[in-house]
Parts: C-alpha cells; sequence; structure tokens
C-alpha cells in the first residue's frame, strides 16, 4: 500500500508559486517587508511558464531588480504551507531558487500594491536581526542556504 502524498492527505486544492533567495556581489541577501513580516520574493507560476522563469518574474515584479541582471545558481529546497484565496483553503508549494544578482546594494522599487512596504539588502552578519520576523519557511530555506552554499566560490 503506497502512502498518501501531502496533498492528498490534507485533501486541499494545489497552488505552486516560486521565488528567490537573491545575494549581490556585497555578499547580502534582499528582503522583503509584508504584512508585518520579512519574506523573500515569490509567486504564483503561470500555467505558460517553467518554474524558473516564474521565480525571475516574480523576483523583478515584487522588488523591481533587473530581470537581466539577475540568474539562477541552482534550485533550494522546497517548502509548503496552507494559505487562504478568496475564502478556500488551498495547499500551496513554494520551489525556491539560489539567484545571484549582478550588481550591489541596488535600489529596489517594492511592489506595493501586492502590500510590499520595503526590500531590504541584508548583510549575514546582521540577519539574526531579522529572525524573529521571518516566516519558519523562509527561515527553514536560509539556513539551508547559509549551511550549504553561502560560502562555495562564486563562478
Amino acid at each position: 500500500m503506497t502512502a498518501p502524498t501531502l496533498k492528498e492527505g490534507i485533501g486541499l486544492p494545489l497552488i505552486e508559486s516560486a521565488g528567490g533567495l537573491v545575494c549581490n556581489h556585497n555578499h547580502h541577501i534582499l528582503l522583503m517587508f509584508k504584512r508585518g513580516r520579512w519574506d523573500m520574493p515569490k509567486g504564483r507560476i503561470e500555467p505558460d511558464a517553467s518554474r524558473e522563469d516564474s521565480a525571475l518574474r516574480e523576483v523583478q515584479e515584487e522588488t523591481g531588480l533587473k530581470i537581466d541582471r539577475l540568474h539562477i545558481k541552482t534550485k533550494l529546497p522546497s517548502t509548503w504551507h496552507t494559505t487562504r484565496h478568496q475564502n478556500i483553503r488551498y495547499l500551496k508549494r513554494t520551489h525556491w531558487y539560489l539567484m545571484e544578482y549582478d550588481g550591489d546594494d541596488d535600489d529596489t522599487a517594492p511592489q506595493v500594491d501586492e502590500g510590499i512596504i520595503e526590500c531590504r539588502w541584508v548583510h549575514l552578519s546582521d540577519l539574526p536581526g531579522y529572525r524573529e520576523l521571518l516566516r519558519a519557511r523562509v527561515n527553514y530555506v536560509i539556513d539551508f542556504w547559509h549551511e550549504n552554499l553561502a560560502y562555495v566560490p562564486r563562478t
């Protein structure tokens, strides 16, 4: 007997999204402040788009970074959570990608109509000050990156 999948076990409709952990030349990562929490840019995968293209598009839309200066380096672990949209509960899977931004602490343009009020470049040494207001799933992705990929030389 095969165990049910997470989607089958929870019994909710599935939404898939994609996003990025964006690093720059200063070893800073980009966080955004939305609904009282620090988060990373992400959004729904369009039916005709790949996960990677969706992740790049969402980072550009939510932060204002130039898409031609963003490059996916590798896949990161996916996360799962439940969410509500129009009073319907969904199971949401987010596919995360490590992205390199070819620039420094360049200006950003938060997507205010999506509830994003600030984008901020954060150095690793300052990250502990943000942990309390990071969602658990974002902490998980950042921890995975920090423990496994943050100190790999850039190519």
